[in-house]
């Protein structure tokens, strides 16, 4: 039981951003909670500024804010080890680094959206993987990157989740392994950047739109980036078929890395694969856009 549905009032139609929304002002409320922080200051110098949950969550924003990744990722680790502890002195590190991690957690779900999941099932399944990420994270098997781990972890198993609402088949640990490990030609990632690489990289992957070079080259601001994006989008919410995507994303390459087929050179069945592409094109055009940057 995670601290949004222990000791706290809801009611049955609240969604999970107003559940969330109560059970941290009820701690923030909570003299306890005081208490624990200060408990923290005084076994850690990374807590010393900070006498109640809203400075802990205000000191991991700042870090987050000022690219400061070595000092977040010592927090969230100082956060992490407490969590195990149990008791109201682990719930509170739980929801603290639950709730830091909440407007990334909004996106994922945004990005998640399918015609017959609206935002707020999304959201209460990222939201919940998140809980369950944060308490059984192997912080002494994965020491560094916490923040691109939680979130890797949360989309992952939000994912899974989803796949069997859906009936769709997720990619195997093994498959997301690799991608993982795969590293981007001449690129030094932050955290933000490797995660939303590695999100596209999933969800292309698993629609099979990805070209040959695809992993080695493809980073968050180009424009072959932004085409998967899109074309991902697009079979998220039915307005292309897998098999459409397919075909823009296999024809929109970067001009290095085209293969030289065109409609002529590859036959009779060129002027079909135009046409369709065309109507894909078209209904790209027609779609919902503003939908789309409120997920991008």
């Amino acid at each position: 039981m995670h601290p949004t549905s222990a000791g706290t009032e809801s009611g049955p139609h609240d969604s999970t951003d107003m559940r969330m929304h109560r059970a941290w002002r009820q701690m923030c409320e909570d003299p306890r909670a005081e208490v624990v922080v200060g408990s923290w200051a005084a076994e850690s110098e990374l807590f010393s500024d900070c006498t109640g949950t809203g400075d802990v969550l205000e000191l991991l924003n700042a870090l987050y804010r000022a690219g400061n990744w070595t000092g977040h990722d010592a927090l969230l680790a100082a956060l992490l080890e407490r969590v195990p502890r149990g008791g109201y002195d682990g719930e509170v590190a739980w929801l603290v680094t639950v709730r830091a991690l909440l407007p990334k957690a909004a996106r994922m779900a945004r990005s998640q959206m399918r015609p017959s999941i609206d935002f707020e099932e999304a959201f209460s399944v990222v939201v919940g993987a998140l809980f369950e990420v944060v308490r059984t994270y192997p912080l002494e098997r994965c020491p560094r990157s916490i923040y691109a781990g939680l979130v890797l972890r949360t989309l992952t198993l939000a994912r899974q989740t989803l796949g069997h609402l859906l009936n769709d088949a997720p990619l195997p640990p093994d498959e997301v392994a690799e991608i993982v490990d795969r590293r981007p030609v001449g690129h030094e990632l932050g955290p933000e950047e490797r995660f939303e690489r590695l999100s596209l990289l999933m969800d292309a992957t698993e629609l099979q739109l990805l070209g040959k070079d695809d992993h080695e080259h493809i980073h968050s601001g180009t424009a072959r980036a932004e085409l998967l994006h899109l074309v991902v989008w697009a079979v998220r919410t039915g307005v292309l078929q897998p098999h459409e995507a397919q075909l823009l994303a296999g024809y929109y390459v970067d001009s290095d890395h085209r293969d030289g087929r065109t409609p002529r050179s590859i036959g009779s069945g060129g002027d079909r694969v135009r046409k369709a592409r065309s109507r894909a094109v078209s209904r790209l055009r027609a779609a919902d856009h503003d939908a789309y940057w409120l997920v991008a």
